[in-house]
């Protein structure tokens, strides 16, 4: 079984074609679905019945405000865009211009090629071509998979340089609760320390969340939150999983995980989504590595020539018992 495309015939979204993967349970009917985009593999669209799980940017759009952008091989903010390794100095691309640094890495405005799909997986491939910035050879591969449960990501990366290089990575989903206004949906995370930044926001030091507005383990509203903040010492669950809620009144929740590479999250909330509009949107972003990791090192992952390093991360779904009769505890 193939997968099908979104795009429609005759018609080239601005992002490429458009590949829909969905997966339906045998025991109440769910149907979970995405869509991903063959430029940057960006996750457009993820769906439970028609509900949303992510914002969405339309298809014949762009993702303007990062919306579901897999961020390889640095996730967040590189200072100046400037870091050095083996005594040269090496120049990124300025691609956060109004700040003056390179952010996101490199890999969104690439086209993915398709290595495999069916009906409830897709694998995309692109390689990161030595630049004056990062002058390593990079494959990456992703794969996504849907099922009863959620959405399943995979990022295998493979150094083809001669030499070691460095690779960090992080995705950017705007989280929804299906139609719950998300300043009424609460957001935990179990972190004991963030990031403190500048005017620039770039790292100037961590501190510990006790006692701030940045304690978010007791499950505050989205609404009363102001955040671009970056979360380190993360409490795993006792699988070994870093996990982070945002539950709705009735009980419905979405949870954003990522396996033991996945150390850091970073958390953005705007009450002006989209950009000018009057809409509260709160992004998750699983991170292995701290912003400006090519300067400080904080989770940076060298890789050696030829190793291939495999992470996975996902988005998660459960039904609140005053709509349903799931377990609470299912994901």
């Amino acid at each position: 079984m193939t997968i099908t495309q979104a795009t429609t015939a005759g018609n080239a979204a601005p992002t490429g074609r458009q590949f829909r993967i969905s997966a339906e349970s045998g025991v109440d009917d769910r149907v979970v679905s995405a869509v991903i985009t063959e430029l940057g593999g960006t996750i457009r669209s993820l769906t439970v019945d028609g509900e949303p799980l992510i914002e969405e940017f339309p298809e014949f759009g762009l993702p303007k405000h990062c919306e579901g952008e897999i961020m390889i091989p640095w996730p967040n903010r590189v200072r100046d865009g400037r870091w050095s390794h083996d005594g040269e100095d090496l120049q990124l691309a300025i691609s956060e211009p109004e700040r003056g640094n390179a952010i996101h890495g490199l890999v969104k405005y690439r086209l993915h090629k398709v290595v495999c799909r069916s009906a409830t997986d897709l694998t995309l491939q692109v390689r990161i071509y030595p630049s004056e910035g990062y002058p390593f050879p990079l494959d990456v591969e992703t794969t996504y998979s849907v099922s009863p449960q959620g959405l399943k990501v995979t990022h295998a990366l493979t150094n083809k340089s001669a030499r070691p290089a460095p690779a960090a990575i992080g995705a950017h989903p705007y989280i929804r609760v299906g139609a719950t206004p998300m300043q009424d949906v609460s957001l935990t995370i179990n972190a004991a320390s963030y990031v403190v930044v500048d005017e620039r926001l770039n790292p100037v030091g961590t501190s510990p969340v006790s006692g701030t507005p940045m304690d978010l383990s007791a499950g505050p509203k989205v609404g009363w939150l102001h955040l671009d903040t970056a979360f380190l010492d993360l409490t795993p669950a006792t699988d070994g999983m870093y996990r982070h809620l945002l539950e709705a009144p009735n009980g419905d929740a979405v949870e954003v995980w990522g396996d033991a590479n996945y150390q850091y999250a970073q958390v953005y909330t705007t009450t002006r989504y989209p950009a000018g509009g009057h809409r509260t949107a709160v992004a998750v972003e699983p991170m292995t590595a701290l912003p400006n990791a090519f300067n400080s090192g904080a989770g940076l992952r060298w890789l050696e020539p030829g190793e291939e390093w495999i992470s996975t991360w996902g988005i998660s779904h459960r039904i609140g018992r005053a709509r349903g009769t799931h377990n609470r505890e299912e994901y």
